[in-house]
């Protein structure tokens, strides 16, 4: 029996779950809210991350971004309109919150921005006020929604703009009103350009609804005038977001085309080889319902409880096209993209609304059946159950993993090379996570490219202007001996052995850097998993090596004019002292570089670093610094002499700040040089910076 006691505790009921639901999904979204790790597919986040991390470095904000990961040109992989990562970097630098956690926060709220969307759509539908809550409630609880609405990714976004477009086109297209017109072509141009193939989900419904309305208008017979004025309504809703995603790919395509590897990013190519665009024969394999199967599993509940909630709406006469219509909407997007949908449970955050919505009704309908009231309420509790569960076991267990994200040999990458150095990666694929973390710009040879001559040689051509210090390889690419021996040639790595290996990966550097590296690891607790093969030890490389412009640049950016030779007795080693980056040079330490003509004066920073005057026991003697000018003829003179006696000296103590005047002999170079003053022990010496003007 119902009544309006029965209706008032229905509201409370369903109230009650809705905010239940609420804040379940915000305990899950938060869930080690600030840990680095981007779990749940974090090859994509990472791309996503990459782009950002370019835009916040290179303050570059137009349409032409860098997604450096498949070599130059750098500017090749321009897959959506960073909007999504444009407003990362704004809510970081607007807040200070690091990248990752700003990237939570703004997919999080579009998620919840999205949920008006879809509780108005729903009013649409004549569904009560409370009633709504039920459907909105299971969308909160669903895993999908919980675990990638802290993703790194565009998806919520562009699922909020696509949901605010279809109830703007619902509305156009009853009131014919400008404010909706408006509403829909702004929510429609930001889901095609942020990521089209969710708003192409949402079209769907959209282009049914109108559809059903030209066909009502033509039925009516009341001539051509309201068909066409159906049509106009209907077509300016769309035609700026479609002509903006095409004048998009028109734009990028011709940037992807033409590089070495990013072509198979082309519009063509996404859509017949990734995300398998209507190509309809695939859905009559049984191994891509398995894939679809397990997705429903992992993002929302289990596949037997989908079907039987499907099936038991359609019992309900008063629901059941209300549940054929929203369940149909499920299928069709992953109809519409089969290997995106088969093959990775991100894709569900765009459809996964229209299962829920159908269960939802479902649920709806059964509350209206003749089943006791409380047996229902005992029902709604196995979907929410299922999802908790699902949730629970599933997507909250990687949420838990407390880690930084990457591989510990990344880290190594980042401190132990230069920062505008470029790295080759062969054996990940395009998975960005190296060069994410190294914060190196990289050539990551697809798999199966590294056994393409023609490629590789292209490839290495165009990275001839820049400094490769490190090339990381993994899984079977690490035995591939020819690749080895021709990016070793190519590079000037030592290509016998790694210079250190990790259990994911052996890391070759460029052979300048190599000693300067393995001292550093083998003297620091930092990078336990490292291991340096007994071969590598035995390189040392002796004497003066030449510096090319490309080293002189990333290595040496803090000498001016770049030198054109060098040599460390302890290997070249960058190393961070109050937050920026310095030159270790112990004794005996050389550097060559030509002074420029007209130049008056030399500007040297240099010093010893603390730890060798104010540690305990045995401490530095001192360190000469040297400045000697040389001539095309041989002839030598002294431009400046200092010794450093930290110990002894307080004045010698800290970074020097050194201007000598200069005036250059024709065609002179120079020669700076750290000595021992009297013996080497603890003589850690480090150059900020030279400047010959």
């Amino acid at each position: 029996m119902s009544g309006p006691e029965t209706s008032r505790q229905e509201n409370r009921i369903l109230i009650g779950i809705f905010v239940i639901a609420l804040l379940y999904h915000l305990y899950g979204v938060t869930l080690k809210w600030t840990v680095p790790f981007m779990s749940g597919h974090e090859f994509r986040q990472a791309h996503t991350a990459i782009v950002a991390y370019y835009i916040d470095q290179q303050n570059n904000f137009s349409l032409l971004y860098e997604t450096p990961i498949f070599g130059k040109p750098w500017i090749s992989l321009l897959l959506e309109v960073p909007v999504y990562e444009w407003s990362v970097v704004l809510l970081s630098r607007a807040t200070g919150l690091p990248h990752v956690v700003a990237a939570r926060t703004i997919t999080a709220t579009c998620f919840y921005l999205m949920l008006p969307a879809v509780y108005l759509l729903l009013g649409r539908l004549a569904v009560p006020k409370p009633r709504r809550l039920l459907l909105l409630a299971l969308v909160l609880s669903a895993p999908v929604y919980i675990y990638y609405s802290r993703a790194f990714l565009m998806d919520s976004m562009a699922l909020m703009c696509s949901a605010w477009f279809l109830l703007g086109f619902v509305r156009t297209m009853d009131e014919r009103r400008w404010r909706w017109l408006a509403l829909t072509i702004v929510a429609g141009t930001g889901a095609a350009l942020v990521k089209s193939a969710i708003l192409a989900v949402w079209m769907i419904p959209g282009a049914a609804y109108g559809a059903w309305m030209l066909w009502r208008d033509v039925r009516a017979r009341p001539g051509w005038l309201a068909p066409l004025k159906t049509l106009l309504w209907g077509g300016a809703t769309v035609v700026v977001a479609l002509g903006s995603l095409r004048a998009w790919v028109a734009y990028t395509d011709p940037f992807k085309a033409a590089h070495a590897s990013a072509w198979i990013f082309t519009s063509k190519n996404l859509s017949v080889g990734n995300w398998g665009l209507f190509d309809f024969k695939v859905l009559f394999s049984a191994d891509i319902w398995r894939y679809f199967f397990s997705c429903w599993e992992q993002a929302i509940m289990s596949r037997w409880l989908i079907g039987l909630g499907l099936v038991a709406g359609l019992a309900f006469p008063a629901v059941r096209w209300r549940v054929l219509g929203a369940g149909s909407l499920f299928f069709l997007a992953q109809f519409l993209f089969p290997f995106a949908y088969a093959y990775q449970d991100y894709y569900y955050y765009a459809c996964a609304v229209f299962l829920h919505v159908a269960l939802g009704f479902m649920l709806l309908g059964l509350l209206d059946s003749r089943v006791p009231r409380w047996c229902c309420w005992l029902i709604f509790l196995v979907p929410f159950g299922a999802q908790f569960t699902t949730y629970w076991q599933g997507y909250r267990t990687g949420q838990n993993v407390v880690t930084t994200g990457g591989y510990p040999f990344s880290d190594a990458i980042r401190d132990l090379t230069p920062k505008d150095s470029v790295i080759v990666v062969a054996g990940a694929d395009w998975a960005p996570m190296v060069p994410l973390y190294s914060e190196r710009k990289a050539l990551m040879v697809r798999n199966g490219l590294e056994f393409d001559g023609a490629y590789l040689n292209r490839a290495f051509a165009e990275l001839a202007d820049e400094d490769v210090s490190a090339m990381v390889l993994m899984r079977g690419v690490r035995k591939n001996r020819a690749f080895i021996n021709l990016a070793a040639a190519k590079f000037d790595l030592d290509g016998s052995a790694p210079t250190f290996s990790h259990p994911a990966a052996d890391i070759y550097f460029s052979k300048i850097y190599i000693k300067g590296a393995q001292m550093r690891l083998k003297g620091s607790l930092k990078y336990p998993e490292m291991v340096i093969p007994a071969k590598s030890l035995e390189y040392d490389p002796a004497g003066v090596f030449s510096i090319s412009s490309a080293v002189a640049r990333t290595a040496f950016a803090n000498i001016t004019p770049g030198p054109y030779q060098a040599r460390f007795s302890f290997g070249l080693d960058l190393v961070e002292r109050a937050g920026k980056m310095v030159l270790s040079a112990h004794p005996d330490s050389e550097l060559w570089l030509r002074a420029p003509a007209g130049a008056t004066r030399i500007s040297w920073e240099f010093g010893i670093f603390p730890e060798a005057y104010e540690k305990s026991g045995d401490k530095t003697d001192g360190v000469e610094f040297i400045i000697e000018g040389e001539t095309p003829d041989g002839q030598r003179r002294q431009v400046y002499r200092r010794v450093l006696d930290p110990v002894r000296d307080a004045a010698d103590r800290g970074e020097q700040h050194e201007v000598i005047p200069y005036t250059p002999l024709p065609g002179e170079t120079l020669h700076f040089s750290s000595r021992p003053n009297a013996n080497y022990g603890y003589d850690w010496t480090y150059w900020v910076g030279i400047d010959v003007r």
